[in-house]
């Protein structure tokens, strides 16, 4: 009669995010039939990030199957291996697509963006004087500065919409934003 002695394997918890809900624990194999390589996963070691980036379950998405959520946030963030075969994400370069309503941004580029708002709407009043048609350049000039506006929204997992209350500038100068993962992508720091 022969006793064998194994060594019970470390079960790994994951948990992913739906519909910014935090979803499990789960065992790997229960994790993989309920979500697809673009959702947002994590587990102890490795910060939140999308599925096919994970080692562990990059083998289950295949590549080619990269959704338009990966392909707009490979301009804004690019992600990394680390020696320990973690998922890193580096942080995002400031001003990537200034126009773009999509995405997240910090307090600085925030409070970078305020500054050269106000000094280009000066600039444009003080020369428009002259030529009143040259006060079409505030067009694309309030379109910058809500367009990072609504960015800066996102870090706190608000609408965009929400600049448009009044003093709320203050509150995004000012208040810091989510460290993790939310519903408009991944964070910029």
């Amino acid at each position: 009669m022969a006793i064998s002695l194994t060594k019970k394997e470390e079960i790994i918890n994951w948990y992913y995010s739906k519909d910014g809900t935090q979803m499990g624990p789960f065992e790997l194999n229960n994790l993989i039939n309920q979500i697809d390589g673009n959702t947002m996963v994590w587990r102890e070691g490795i910060e939140w990030t999308t599925a096919r980036l994970v080692p562990e379950l990059s083998l289950h998405f295949p590549a080619e199957k990269v959704s338009s959520a990966i392909v707009n946030n490979t301009n804004t963030a690019s992600f990394q291996m680390s020696a320990s075969n973690d998922v890193v994400s580096e942080p995002q370069k400031m001003f990537a697509a200034p126009f773009s309503f999509d995405g997240r941004i910090r307090r600085t580029e925030y409070g970078i963006s305020l500054i050269i708002y106000v000094f280009a709407a000066s600039l444009i009043n003080s020369i428009a004087k002259g030529a009143p048609i040259l006060g079409l350049c505030y067009i694309p000039l309030l379109w910058f500065f809500w367009a990072q506006g609504a960015k800066r929204c996102h870090d706190r997992d608000a609408s965009g919409w929400y600049q448009i209350i009044p003093f709320y500038a203050f509150w995004m100068l000012f208040a810091a934003g989510e460290n993790a993962p939310n519903q408009y992508g991944n964070s910029p720091k």
